[in-house]
């Protein structure tokens, strides 16, 4: 988008039958009337439809960039959606040094989007290893005592993603039940608006009550963080929590009284939550400092001794990571 004079025009193609392109022409129609101060100007329009998740090669991307490096203007993207984890996408984006707006995540600028990548490339690379770890502990033939905990281990990442997922999908579900809507109402809005389901595609009920349970979750979990974590420094049992929160009418996370396995789930969750919030506040803490070592182009081993100094011990195949 180029701020400069003249009308404001759509250069999106008007197909009546492509349901998701006229959703997104809306919303970055919608960006450039708010903007109208600025006499903003639509330059060109570039379309990138993705082979599938695990993309690429992201032409359409590169000359978008183009366009916006030579004209100094902004790269407005309709959807960004779940593709801060595909890592060609956000590093052409980050390479670029570009202004872009993110329509369905106006928070996400260049600060945010880093941090999103390097978050990503963290949790594949654990991911990775914990698979193979768990292979090497497993056989065809027989079961592993050690499992369960393997597997809950894998599977943090997932997790990870789906809480905050939920979390950014929270305000959406708070003005649909404002609105009266019915879970099915809520399906189709969410469709319709061009929003994806957690793992991309169209929504399906199912999935909207899996979200609709950690978003209820999360909720219970903030609301009630300072008690459950006062009760549990106190070494009071699960069974005692529930007790407590009974006894103060707190609402549960279903339409039953507490008892131990949902005091179970909502101390799990807090716990999830916090891990969450420290690796976002670690990663958000370490980026100037990333910048600076590649500035001062240092070693893995450098940036190893300076983290130490700074307070910010890590091991050394996260520098592998990061460096």
């Amino acid at each position: 988008m180029e701020r400069t004079g003249g009308n404001i025009r759509s250069l999106f193609p008007t197909s009546e039958n492509d349901r998701i392109a006229d959703t997104q022409r809306q919303a970055v129609n919608e960006f450039i009337d708010s903007q109208s101060e600025q006499n903003p100007e639509v330059i060109e329009t570039h379309i990138e439809i993705p082979e599938n998740r695990k993309t690429n090669k992201w032409p359409q991307l590169e000359r978008a960039i183009e366009v916006c490096a030579h004209r100094n203007a902004t790269l407005i993207i309709a959807e960004l959606g779940t593709l801060t984890s595909n890592e060609a996408f956000t590093q052409l984006l980050l390479d670029s040094g570009i202004q872009f707006y993110c329509c369905d995540q106006p928070f996400v600028n260049q600060t945010i989007l880093e941090a999103l990548h390097k978050h990503a490339q963290i949790q594949r690379k654990v991911h990775g290893e914990l698979i193979r770890e768990g292979l090497k502990m497993t056989t065809a033939k027989s079961g592993n005592p050690n499992a369960a905990k393997v597997i809950s281990e894998v599977n943090k990442p997932k997790i990870d993603v789906a809480i905050v997922f939920a979390d950014l999908l929270q305000p959406i579900i708070v003005d649909y039940r404002r609105k009266g809507y019915s879970q099915r109402q809520m399906v189709k809005t969410l469709n319709e608006e061009g929003f994806t389901a957690p793992e991309g595609g169209k929504w399906v009920l199912s999935q909207l009550q899996k979200v609709l349970d950690r978003v209820r979750l999360n909720e219970v979990a903030r609301e009630n963080r300072e008690l459950a974590e006062e009760l549990r420094a106190a070494d009071n049992t699960e069974a005692q929590i529930a007790e407590v929160l009974n006894s103060r009418g707190i609402s549960s996370l279903k339409r039953t009284n507490w008892d131990e396995a949902q005091v179970k789930k909502l101390l799990t969750r807090l716990d999830q939550i916090k891990d969450i919030e420290s690796i976002n506040n670690f990663v958000l803490t370490v980026l100037p400092l990333l910048h600076n070592f590649r500035q001062r182009g240092l070693s893995a081993i450098e940036i190893l001794t300076e983290m130490q100094q700074a307070g910010l011990p890590i091991r050394q195949n996260q520098v592998d990571v990061v460096a």
